[in-house]
């Protein structure tokens, strides 16, 4: 019974939408592309693929690990481990690639905060470059705080404008009743600062839960966010689904999310505790993968392009 239902599903995400130009009408189904060992990444919560170094994948783990990245190649092989100078995060949840300036840098984002307690969270900010020593210093580290108190957040990335858009993983103390995720921004010259402690703005709400409200609660949490090259699309990974979201985070967010309309939203058996999303080089599709690396030798890198656009 529990095969037909995995299937029913896989089959439902590759139904067409009937959506308008620039939101994907059909997604292909899942497909394994790799298999990333589980050591030293046993708990991947960042995943990001490389435009400027083709076949380049970065990833990180969840919390507790110390201030690092590792590289692979898209099979999950050619592993390096890059350590950086400063001290171990709190909670690391999320990485981006972005500009810099004139470069394209790395974002680590400590911005995990379960507890609600933080007042404060930070982003480590690398230039990327063909070949990493074994320890590198940062460009710089910003730090940022909310303007309406603490936020629990996995979901940012940087936009071809050189802001930052994250998106709150919204969750009551029991874990039953999330309601919709915040939207805030940093902007690109706030991200060039080095002193005091940058302030976010609240650009508006995404209602996931009436968006996906065929879906348990934590298939309406927000775990990870990527932005296409030309910045009038996203991928928003919950623990359930994927939403591409089919307008341009810098030009605000809409009032009402329409599946079909302003966004398209992908469905299939998901992987255990999938926190993390990078969108191909090309923008054709996206890559995805789970936490689930303390449970096994390896866990799987899964693939899905758009077939219908």
């Amino acid at each position: 019974m529990r095969t037909a239902t995995l299937l029913a599903c896989a089959f439902m995400a590759s139904l067409p939408l009937s959506a308008r130009a620039g939101v994907c009408k059909a997604w292909s189904l899942p497909v394994q592309v790799a298999a990333i060992p589980s050591t030293p990444i046993n708990e991947a919560s960042g995943l990001e693929a490389s435009r400027a170094y083709p076949g380049r994948l970065y990833h990180h783990n969840d919390s507790g690990d110390d201030l690092r990245f590792f590289v692979t190649d898209m099979t999950g092989g050619d592993l390096k481990i890059v350590n950086l100078k400063g001290p171990k995060p709190v909670d690391m949840e999320e990485l981006s690639l972005g500009p810099c300036g004139a470069k394209t840098c790395l974002y680590l984002g400590d911005i995990g905060d379960n507890g609600g307690n933080r007042s404060e969270v930070s982003f480590t900010i690398l230039p990327e470059k063909q070949t990493y020593a074994e320890t590198e210093t940062p460009l710089r580290v910003v730090r940022a705080r909310y303007p309406d108190g603490s936020r629990n957040v996995e979901a940012f990335a940087v936009h071809p404008n050189g802001d930052l858009f994250a998106i709150t993983k919204p969750v009551d103390a029991r874990m039953t009743k999330p309601g919709p995720a915040s939207v805030y921004r940093l902007s690109a010259n706030q991200l060039r600062q080095t002193e005091g402690v940058q302030v976010f703005a609240k650009l508006g709400e995404l209602d996931l839960p009436n968006l996906l409200s065929d879906l348990p609660f934590y298939g309406w949490i927000p775990t990870g966010l990527d932005i296409s090259r030309d910045g009038k699309r996203a991928v928003l990974l919950t623990y359930m689904a994927v939403v591409e979201l089919g307008f341009d985070l810098s030009q605000g967010v809409p009032a009402t999310l329409t599946a079909g309309d302003n966004v398209s939203v992908f469905r299939a058996p998901p992987l255990t505790q999938q926190e993390a999303i990078t969108l191909l080089p090309d923008d054709s599709g996206f890559l995805y993968d789970s936490e689930a690396g303390r449970k096994a030798q390896t866990f799987p890198l899964n693939k899905v392009t758009c077939t219908e656009r």
